[in-house]
């Protein structure tokens, strides 16, 4: 099934809202220190992007799933969002952005990291930046979830009184640094039932590959941080990394 349609679109937001992320907040800091056009790659449902377009930033979303992009218009009110329909290394426009955000471990869906940074390098201005998230998949790497084996995800009460379901099954390829994920996610209300299905490909990066493919595809980083937490380094223990890289000059 393709990614983020049916219930998986729907279910994304409640989902992430039971986990805590100060995402946002780095965001509407960065657009802040940057002002000017800005793109949002992944944008999904607009989690992210609607709360900052409310607070003022000129920031545009390009998103793959017609779900997501539907949920982010119906839920944009009169925000009046520009939305663009597509994927990274396939995006055409004439507009060059001061700021390119990859939050949400997006570019880990990729199939070619690099060559979608190539492209959204292209598509920043001189001065621009790239903001990105990345995790590492520790959980699965280190047994703490079952590998082959089906296990309960995400759970959740909702308004109307349904309640949502998620069940994970994953194997994972340690040579190719490949994390391939099954979804069940199952919505109940008043003894009906919808199911939907879903496969996810995640790559991950080890902290200096992921700086070797930053400096090849025209970046130079100017921050990294790790887990949130602006007085930790990257190391090898890094869960999650965060980096902020301005836009090389030359090729």
């Amino acid at each position: 099934m393709p990614a983020y349609t049916s219930l998986e679109a729907e279910l994304h937001d409640p989902f992430w809202a039971s986990e805590e992320s100060p995402e946002l907040e780095w965001l509407d800091a960065l657009l802040t220190e940057f002002p000017g056009r800005s793109l949002e790659v992944g944008c999904g449902s607009g989690r992210l992007l609607l709360p900052l377009r409310r607070k003022g930033h000129p920031i545009e979303g390009l998103e793959p799933s017609p779900d997501m992009l539907e949920l982010c218009r119906r839920q944009a009110g009169d925000l009046d969002p520009v939305l663009h329909a597509g994927r990274m290394a396939d995006f055409e426009t004439t507009v060059r952005y001061r700021s390119i955000l990859i939050p949400a471990f997006t570019l880990q869906l990729s199939p070619d990291a690099e060559t979608d940074l190539q492209r959204m390098r292209e598509l920043l201005t001189d001065d621009g930046v790239l903001y990105l998230t990345v995790f590492r998949p520790f959980a699965e790497l280190e047994g703490d979830l079952p590998e082959n084996e089906w296990y309960p995800d995400h759970g959740i009460e909702l308004p109307d009184g349904s309640r949502a379901t998620l069940e994970t099954r994953h194997r994972i390829d340690r040579r190719q640094q490949i994390l391939h994920r099954e979804h069940h996610y199952r919505l109940e209300k008043d003894g009906t039932v919808r199911e939907h299905r879903s496969e996810q490909t995640i790559r991950w990066f080890e902290p200096r590959q992921l700086a070797g493919i930053l400096k090849r595809t025209g970046f130079r980083i100017e921050r990294a941080v790790a887990d949130f937490d602006e007085s930790l380094p990257v190391t090898e223990d890094a869960q999650i990394i965060t980096l902020v890289a301005r836009r090389s000059s030359g090729s």
